[in-house]
């Protein structure tokens, strides 16, 4: 499998991840270095158990009953054997826990990806609306 289609599926994952919310599948995606970061539309989150715990149970689970998040026109950019940068427009299919109502956001997301040991692993996202 090509480096591109490794970050692929990493990108599929991710995807499936926030939508099942399994942690142990989550956590693997990520290099595991104190660096991990991801920047929401609110706040910024450092490591990926505080990624994990505070963005996608405390916040994202806490405020949708149901999330589904869909990647669009995924642009990768190898910068070199260990370095990538993908870009694409995202959007969701949330119901709100309070009132049940459907929801949804759309915007840009870039995710940054180091190689470690062989494997590709994510080390920052940034949600732009």
């Amino acid at each position: 499998m090509s480096d591109t289609e490794q970050i692929q599926q990493i990108v599929q994952s991710y995807i499936t991840a926030i939508h099942t919310q399994d942690k142990d599948s989550f956590l693997s995606l990520w290099t595991g270095n104190k660096a991990d970061t991801l920047i929401s539309l609110t706040s910024v989150f450092h490591g990926d158990e505080a990624i994990y715990q505070d963005f996608l149970i405390d916040k994202i689970q806490a405020r949708y009953s149901s999330i589904e998040l869909f990647a669009d026109h995924i642009d990768i950019h190898q910068i070199d054997e260990e370095n990538a940068i993908v870009i694409f427009s995202y959007h969701t299919v949330c119901r709100l826990r309070e009132t049940g109502e459907d929801y949804g956001i759309e915007g840009i997301e870039t995710q940054v990806f180091r190689k470690v040991s062989g494997q590709w692993k994510l080390l920052h996202i940034h949600y732009s609306k």
